[in-house]
């Protein structure tokens, strides 16, 4: 039996990858970003890549072309953007017919056509509450009305072995008489669990993933540097690293973009953990975001990777102990890309790509959620 996907909004592929890694086959990637497809179609050459506007696409038109029948999809999946949800978008510019807010009904087209077996569909964790729950209940009416059993959730991708405490929204729906299921929380911040005086021996779960077990075993660099070598150079110190490394043959995208002069006087007054916070007044900016100038813990998940991963003062994007933002495999490694998956283009378009897209492993916590369900067992025993 093969499991196959289309990814509609796909970027460079963050959910495609986490299907994949469940053993999904991905058939067709659509999106308006050409340096996000070509690093998509680096990665999976065998899919149909098209760079278009998906709302000039006749979805029966595409359904015909990939000679698929309704119901032979097994799962469509895509994340409409989301900057019309988003909380870091000013209130005053948020409304219900922003044009950015109706593609999810563009979405549901493809399922109405489509009709898959499964649809993931996932967003900014806003968009379960936003204009009182009106764009939730249409979604949910929408699936419904076409026969979908339907969930929704926020999950936080720390939960699911990701060394990155990142929340995300996700619409489950199945063709199947049961309500898709929510994976459960594989991994726990078990510091959390001893204040409550719970022993680590009476969980089933992981302990969180953090930095030093992402990011500990790559070479160390200047700002501006990049590693050329390809070989890795120190062997793996944590399974997490172990399971990034399992199907790569060398590093690559490892290269560390250079600091201004403030930037770097900046860094190396800071301390693992530290912030503009505790820069002196002579070094300090006068206006920034949270975390803004920070090092990450190493004994900790990062924050949220953003497309701004590559500027210090947009978060907390600098190196526990060296004098540089994180590099783009870095980055990488925290948003659970496997060292295999190659990033295209500049240092910025690969830190949005980064940045915009669902960490994998989180993806592929779902994707195998759905293999468990019995509809799917059923066409495998078929």
């Amino acid at each position: 039996m093969e499991y196959t996907i289309i990814d509609l909004f796909a970027g460079a592929g963050g959910l495609s990858t986490g299907f994949h890694l469940a053993g999904f086959k991905s058939l067709c990637a659509i999106d308006m970003n050409s340096k996000a497809l070509a690093t998509y179609q680096h990665n999976y050459p065998e899919a149909r890549i098209i760079h278009q506007d998906i709302q000039e696409i006749n979805p029966l038109e595409l359904r015909l072309s990939l000679g698929l029948q309704r119901e032979e999809l097994t799962a469509l999946i895509g994340g409409p953007p989301c900057q019309g949800f988003s909380r870091n978008v000013t209130a005053a510019y948020r409304y219900l017919n922003d044009p950015r807010n109706l593609l999810y009904k563009t979405f549901l087209e493809y399922v109405k056509e489509f009709k898959p077996l499964y649809v993931v569909m996932e967003n900014v964790p806003e968009i379960l509450k936003a204009y009182d729950g009106a764009v939730k209940n249409d979604i949910y009416i929408e699936l419904e009305s076409i026969g979908y059993k339907v969930t929704s959730t926020s999950l936080n991708a720390a939960d699911y072995g990701v060394p990155q405490t990142r929340s995300r929204a996700f619409f489950l729906a199945s063709l199947d008489s049961q309500t898709p299921s929510i994976p459960q929380p594989t991994h726990k911040n078990f510091k959390v669990d001893f204040q409550l005086q719970l022993s680590i021996f009476e969980s089933s779960l992981n302990p969180i993933t953090t930095v030093r077990d992402a990011i500990g075993d790559l070479p160390s660099l200047e700002a501006g540097e990049e590693y050329i070598d390809e070989y890795y150079p120190y062997p793996a110190q944590s399974d997490y690293q172990v399971l990034m490394r399992k199907i790569s043959k060398k590093l690559t995208n490892h290269v560390a973009r250079a600091l201004s002069p403030v930037q770097m006087a900046r860094a190396k007054i800071l301390k693992e953990g530290e912030d503009a916070r505790n820069l002196p007044s002579k070094l300090a900016p006068k206006k920034h975001y949270s975390g803004a100038y920070g090092r990450l813990f190493w004994d900790k998940p990062a924050k949220t990777i953003t497309k701004w991963v590559f500027h210090p003062g947009s978060g907390r994007f600098f190196h526990p102990t060296q004098n540089r933002t994180i590099t783009i495999r870095e980055a990488a490694r925290l948003h659970s890309y496997p060292d295999n998956f190659h990033f295209l283009g500049s240092y910025t378009n690969m830190a949005a790509q980064i940045g915009e897209s669902v960490p994998p492993i989180l993806a592929k916590a779902i994707a195998l959620s759905l293999l468990k369900e019995n509809r799917l067992q059923m066409k495998t025993l078929a």
